[in-house]
């Protein structure tokens, strides 16, 4: 037997070496099986060869010499359908982990800017808290009225952002948990054992709203409710106020009414910082604000229910 056959031999003994590794991988490692089985078939197809060299050159037989061409192709055929897959298997694989790295990313974003909710809604706590001492240490009343609408406008903006950070939506909120809050906010800090005021509020159900509009919304409703309370019922100690929240169209309706004097046209055309504050803030939601008179004050705002300069992300 020629050294070429013995050769042919040993590389025999490698190749079955080799498959048995090889299908020990498959058996244990499921996920290797789909580029597996073409290693398997990478390694058996040269087997055919090395068969044929031992009875070429060690038995003087050639009868299987006709097929190497044949197994030689096919091994080439194989060879580049392994490589194809795994490129392909490789692709999937880092996009897979680019995936993951996308939703872990993500998912650090929201804790933090949760907690950046959280955090600024505790601080805005605290300056309504130091501002509720300061206005039991004075004794001007001028003073702590205003002090007191100051601490109820931080109220209204520290409701939004609790509403927000308690939210699985951080880029809508809802009206409903919104109006809630700050009405629920102002009926205790008016409504009391002295008077018969009642609020009464309704509001659509399933209305949500981008996040650097929902602020400015909530400082308009606390404005104009706390208007009613403080100028509508100065004479007497009863009366109701009605909130309306709902849909028209493609807009948002709000309509605050009470039951008291109306507003007088000296108070329209004046610069005091309630109404100022709230047109300044419909001008910024790009809506449109309307007085009525006839019974009582009636206060209707409308505005675009999609965001024309939203976040984007």
């Amino acid at each position: 037997m020629g050294m070429i056959a013995i050769l042919n031999l040993l590389s025999l003994l490698v190749y079955f070496i080799t498959i048995v590794i090889i299908i020990k991988n498959l058996i244990r490692r499921p996920t290797y099986r789909g580029e597996g089985a073409f290693v398997l078939i990478l390694a058996i197809i040269p087997c055919y060869v090395s068969i044929s060299n031992v009875f070429e050159h060690g038995f003087s037989f050639d009868y299987f010499d006709e097929y190497e061409g044949f197994f030689k192709d096919l091994y080439a055929m194989f060879f580049l359908i392994f490589l194809y897959v795994h490129s392909l298997k490789k692709e999937q694989t880092q996009r897979i982990e680019h995936e993951r790295q996308i939703k872990s990313d993500f998912k650090l974003k929201t804790k933090l800017l949760t907690e950046i909710h959280h955090r600024v809604n505790n601080n805005l706590q605290i300056i309504s808290g130091l501002l509720a001492m300061q206005v039991e240490s004075e004794n001007d009343l001028k003073l702590t009225t205003s002090l007191g609408l100051i601490q109820n406008r931080i109220m209204a903006i520290a409701s939004v952002h609790k509403i927000i950070y308690g939210s699985p939506n951080l880029l809508y909120v809802d009206l409903n948990l919104i109006f809630d809050s700050i009405l629920g906010n102002l009926k205790n800090t008016y409504i009391n054992d002295k008077n018969k005021i009642e609020l009464h509020d309704s509001i659509e159900n399933g209305l949500e709203m981008d996040l650097d509009r929902a602020i400015p919304m909530g400082l308009i409703l606390n404005e104009l409710v706390s208007n009613s309370f403080r100028h509508a019922f100065m004479s007497r100690d009863f009366g109701k106020i009605d909130v309306y929240l709902g849909r028209i169209e493609n807009q948002f309706l709000l309509i605050v009414k009470d039951d008291g004097p109306g507003i007088d046209n000296t108070v329209l055309d004046g610069r005091g910082m309630g109404l100022t504050l709230v047109k300044n803030l419909v001008k910024q939601l790009r809506g449109t604000i309307v007085f009525e008179k006839q019974i009582g004050a009636i206060i209707e705002i409308r505005f675009p229910i999609l965001n024309q300069n939203p976040i984007h992300i």
